[in-house]
């Protein structure tokens, strides 16, 4: 009995996630209460509660799922690349990738992102809450490859360190810019989804594959 139950509650668990990703992606973090998730799903508030005790803890149930997701895309592809160049375009593709095919997960994390505040006043951003959730769930779920690599700044930095990039580049600041100007693709991809505006991550990838590593090869 402990089994079935566990595992039914596994499965509301993962319904409920599933719900915040589609409430949030389609009306906004602020408007996706915890009643109208549940509702999405078929039942009760108090329902919700029980397997998720705030607001708070649902969305960074989200946000683990969709980060993990993610890897699932970048770790394998990063892995497959031999060398820095490849390894910074199979960066940048799988994360278009993923965005292309997981529209409302990429939405519903940027309105997390932009519009989430704890009851503290915490943005996003300024609690450690999602990464160490992030963390532990990829402990326990270790995707194949170098996990080092998810960040972009060392991949540049293995480029310059393999004689690859120019030897003047700062991977720091390569790494963030990449990573804002794939930020700003989700940000178009939920502002044009949102009035109903065709939107390519693919094409868009394609000219980030291009400029970055035209702009970085030694």
């Amino acid at each position: 009995m402990r089994s079935r139950d566990t595992f039914t509650s596994e499965q509301r668990r993962a319904q409920l996630v599933d719900a915040a990703i589609a409430v949030i992606a389609e009306h906004g973090y602020p408007a996706a209460s915890v009643a109208k998730i549940a509702d999405r799903v078929g039942i009760a508030k108090s329902v919700a509660l029980y397997h998720f005790r705030t607001k708070d803890e649902l969305v960074a149930a989200v946000t683990v799922v969709v980060f993990a997701a993610a890897a699932e895309y970048i770790v394998p592809a990063l892995a497959a690349a031999e060398t820095a160049a490849g390894k910074l375009a199979a960066y940048i593709r799988s994360n278009a990738a993923f965005l292309a095919e997981h529209r409302a997960e990429t939405v519903a994390l940027r309105e997390i992102a932009t519009g989430y505040r704890s009851a503290e006043g915490r943005r996003f951003d300024e609690g450690r809450r999602f990464d160490e959730a992030v963390t532990q769930d990829t402990a326990a779920n270790p995707p194949e490859g170098d996990l080092a690599l998810l960040d972009p700044a060392a991949i540049f930095a293995m480029g310059v360190e393999s004689g690859e990039f120019r030897a003047d580049l700062d991977a720091v600041r390569a790494g963030a810019a990449l990573r804002g100007a794939l930020d700003g693709a989700a940000t178009d991809l939920a502002r044009l989804t949102a009035i109903g505006v065709a939107y390519d991550p693919i094409a868009y990838g394609e000219t980030l594959v291009e400029i970055f590593t035209r702009g970085v090869l030694a």
